[in-house]
């Protein structure tokens, strides 16, 4: 027998009982990336922003990049030496959502949408992937902020 929706997994929650924080993964301090940063703002809940570097060096200049924008949103920067980008993002938010239970965790995803299709092996294919790796997990909500060039 299928499970019951009603007596089995996720508890019931109304509005008002819902904790959200909203996690961009930001690449690069890009269009895309800014315009997922302004739709994350305009939701009016807790936002942090999740850059991964390859190398702590990296993830300074970044740091400063972001400093010189202007700082409006916490950043929580990872490093990951072997370039991996999704498995640390992933990881970052499973850690999240066991240390806070209680929230529901909006993972806001910037992706570039390109019209022409000998462009599209030129941006990156995170976004699917971290929607892929993020869908079984529970509290997670995945958007995606399409850019369109």
């Amino acid at each position: 027998a299928l499970p019951d929706a009603r007596t089995e997994g996720e508890d019931e929650e109304t509005p008002q009982e819902i904790r959200h924080l909203s996690v961009v993964p930001i690449a690069a301090m890009d269009l895309a990336g800014m315009r997922a940063l302004a739709y994350a703002a305009s939701l009016h809940q807790p936002v942090l922003a999740l850059h991964v570097s390859p190398e702590e060096d990296e993830a300074e200049r970044f740091r400063q990049y972001w400093t010189l924008w202007g700082d409006h949103l916490p950043l929580e920067v990872v490093v990951s030496p072997y370039r991996a980008i999704v498995a640390p993002l992933v990881h970052y938010i499973e850690a999240l959502h066991a240390k806070r239970p209680d929230l529901t965790v909006t993972v806001i995803v910037p992706e570039i949408v390109t019209m022409r299709r000998r462009y599209r092996l030129l941006h990156s294919r995170i976004a699917p992937r971290l929607r892929h790796a993020l869908r079984p997990l529970p509290k997670i909500v995945i958007t995606t902020v399409p850019f369109h060039v």
